[in-house]
């Protein structure tokens, strides 16, 4: 599937939702930061955005200063899908093909050992686990009551797991999986998670060493729950955007960033999951243009939007709110209907696997 069909195919969907979804209102930005004053959109606590590299939009509503970090919650496991592909560009891990459970300590028999870096990325391992359902086995919920999360992953039950075309078992969103990449990044690094991504990622793009939750053992969460500036968030989706390059130094092979944002799953008509990335269209004018999105709990979004050679990001503490996302759309829109399309030519992934 050429990325041409993948974005039509975005457009053809919100044509075909338009008449049952809720319009969101149409904000510019004056109008935004009202409605966010008035508390109509609820905690928004920081927006900003980027356009060729350069800010053009940032400011804080919740008396903070600018800059200071938030709880991104899930929106942080996106830089995990950046750790694997680092750790596979220095040599320390094969591919995403490289099975996981021997990274793990132990072997657990089928359908375990067949479990693959990128079933984990993918959110499509034979894990019994889904945070959206809270009977689940591997709710990430459980996980946070006992005192070793490594232990609770890797005791995980089985589900029923068979791949489809794609080479992929059904999506299941699962933090559990996640933690357990970054003890893979560990194992085949030989350094603490925190410490190899600081080093790899965060030093070169200049980001102070940001908050990452931990178990009550010392687990680095590399599934989510990272505390981190606006400023930081927009360097890391420049990034992406420009293909791993920063500053002229090939930060993540351009190789990676391709398949890290190439569609494994469709979950509904206007959203698309990569590897720990997703992707959903956001409106320009009177049209839509596709974007690939950091997303947490709250409605924190990270947009990496390459018509506009763009970088959108909303920092929010709706978490758990039901209309979390919907108000951080609100803001996506009205940042981007404040920027002119790019002239620049559109790089983006071609194929869909």
């Amino acid at each position: 599937m050429s990325f041409r069909i993948i974005v039509a195919t975005f457009l053809v969907c919100l044509l075909g939702s338009a008449a049952t979804a809720q319009p969101l209102p149409r904000y510019d930005l004056g109008q935004l930061e009202a409605a966010i004053e008035k508390g109509e959109l609820g905690d928004i606590a920081a927006l900003a955005s980027a356009q060729g590299g350069e800010i053009v939009y940032r400011k804080r509503f919740d008396g903070k200063a600018l800059g200071t970090p938030v709880d991104i919650k899930s929106a942080g496991k996106s830089i995990t899908a950046l750790a694997v592909g680092m750790a596979i560009m220095d040599g320390k891990l094969a591919g995403r093909e490289v099975a996981v459970w021997p990274y793990l300590g132990h072997s657990r028999g089928e359908p375990f050992d067949s479990i693959m870096v990128g079933d984990l990325l993918a959110m499509a391992s034979g894990l019994d686990c889904n945070d959206w359902d809270r009977s689940s086995p591997g709710q990430e919920e459980r996980m946070y009551r006992t005192r070793e999360w490594r232990a609770f992953a890797l005791d995980l039950p089985a589900r029923g797991f068979t791949r489809g075309e794609n080479g992929y078992g059904p999506f299941s969103y699962c933090t559990a999986g996640v933690l357990l990449l970054g003890q893979v990044v560990e194992t085949a690094t030989g350094e603490r998670f925190d410490d190899y991504v600081q080093r790899r990622l965060f030093d070169p793009l200049g980001i102070a060493r940001p908050i990452w939750r931990t178990s009550r053992s010392g687990e680095i969460q590399s599934g989510g729950q990272l505390t981190i500036s606006d400023e930081a968030l927009l360097k890391i989706g420049r990034l992406v955007l420009d293909r791993g390059q920063w500053n002229g130094r090939q930060v993540i092979d351009r190789e990676w960033i391709e398949s890290m944002l190439t569609p494994r799953h469709m979950l509904g008509e206007q959203q698309f999951y990569g590897d720990l990335w997703w992707a959903t269209p956001l409106r320009a004018g009177e049209g839509y243009v596709p974007a690939w999105m950091m997303k947490g709990n709250g409605g924190n979004i990270v947009a990496v939007v390459p018509s506009h050679d763009a970088v959108l990001v909303v920092q929010t503490r709706n978490y758990n709110k039901r209309d979390a996302e919907r108000h951080a759309f609100t803001a996506l829109w009205a940042m981007l209907g404040a920027l002119e399309p790019s002239t620049a030519p559109v790089t983006a992934p071609v194929t869909a696997r």
